[in-house]
């Protein structure tokens, strides 16, 4: 029996229907809140973790395999009291990115976006909730470390720049296995095809600056180095949600530098509007050093978009090995944000896109990690 140790999530419905369709031999027990659940449906594959000793109990099954879906304290403790079994870790990113902000120093903000205050690297409105977090991330990082370097047999993801993170700071000594959920609406990706092929030679000035309010995106840094380069051209900014106190401070820095040039985006956006929004504009500017805004960024690359990436960023592995035509902020010149793609160029980002969302990749994900 795969023994697979989840969450209740939107997008483990379609990771259960195409895992059944590659092995029909795998059990989900869900962490968290007791069902009802929200997204999943208890059947007799899919069991909630109080439930787990009556069903082994039960059914006397023999774990083959482990496989951990975001990893917590509690599916740790889990894996330590199970029987010995390899493990498979599928990343979600921020099993990793929380730990590294709080102590190793990984540096996720620009001067101009560095929060201020005390313990700000730690998730939590106020200090109280900060420290408690604090403490309570010290507690789990011991046993965090040396169950990611001694007990984690395979880690699951596309992004080697994530594995280096992992290896530098946590000295795991697993295989990578190249794995995506595929966690995105084909219709969506239709949309998008449907438009570059009904635009081919589409030309845009205007500027993308980010997916979102998020912090980590660093968009005054950005808006400082536009305003330096004297661009005037349409800064299309979507602050529709993401991390309030940012937004509010980015809307008032973005209008005393920029004026009318700076755009904010501060109504929700259906997903038609959104990739209309990606596909109208001509260069995108995205200030992530974390794993961040994946499926927004290979729709730009699909759609034609001139992309510009943090120089530090984790994805540069990544696409510099598929071959993507992309720059980072260091290639930034009004004349880069002046000089679109070459057809060329814009046939081969859209040619590798379409494969990364594609039915056969996908399912060539899962039988790699399942097979």
């Amino acid at each position: 029996m795969y023994v697979h140790l989840i969450n209740d999530e939107k997008f483990l419905p379609p990771f259960i229907k195409r895992a059944q369709a590659v092995l029909d031999n795998n059990l989900y027990i869900v962490f968290g809140s007791k069902p009802p659940f929200t997204f999943l449906q208890e059947s007799q594959q899919v069991i909630h973790s109080s439930e787990w000793l009556d069903y082994q109990f039960q059914h006397e099954i023999e774990i083959e395999r482990i496989y951990i879906h975001l990893m917590t304290y509690q599916k740790i403790n889990w894996v330590n009291t199970a029987p010995k079994a390899p493990v498979y870790w599928l990343f979600y990113g921020n099993d990793l990115y929380e730990l590294l902000l709080a102590f190793k120093g990984f540096k996720l903000f620009e001067i101009l976006d560095a929060p201020k205050g005390i313990l700000t690297r730690i998730k939590g409105e106020t200090l109280l909730s900060r420290v408690r977090r604090w403490a309570q991330l010290k507690a789990y990082n011991r046993h965090y470390a040396p169950f990611v370097q001694s007990h984690v047999d395979y880690w699951c993801f596309w992004s080697p720049g994530d594995l280096k993170l992992l290896v530098e700071h946590y000295q795991f000594q697993g295989e990578m296995l190249k794995f995506q959920y595929g966690a995105f609406n084909p219709e969506d990706i239709e949309v998008v095809q449907q438009w570059v092929g009904a635009n081919p030679d589409f030309r845009s000035e205007d500027i993308l600056l980010n997916h979102s309010g998020s912090q980590s995106g660093n968009h005054k840094h950005l808006l400082a180095l536009l305003d330096e380069l004297g661009i005037n051209q349409s800064i299309r900014t979507p602050l529709s949600y993401g991390d309030k106190p940012h937004i509010e401070a980015t809307l008032e820095f973005g209008q005393k530098v920029l004026g009318t040039a700076f755009q904010p985006i501060l109504n929700y956006m259906d997903r038609n509007a959104y990739f209309e929004l990606i596909c109208t504009t001509g260069y995108a500017l995205f200030g992530h050093r974390r794993q961040e805004a994946g499926n927004t960024l290979f729709i730009a690359l699909m759609s034609g978009t001139k992309v510009f990436l943090h120089p530090e960023s984790v994805l540069l592995p990544f696409l510099e090995e598929q071959g993507y035509c992309f720059f980072t902020w260091n290639d930034l010149s009004a004349e880069a944000l002046s000089t679109p793609l070459s057809k060329k160029e814009r046939a081969k980002n859209y040619t590798l896109a379409c494969s990364q969302f594609s039915e056969q990749t996908i399912a060539e994900n899962y039988q790699r990690i399942l097979s």
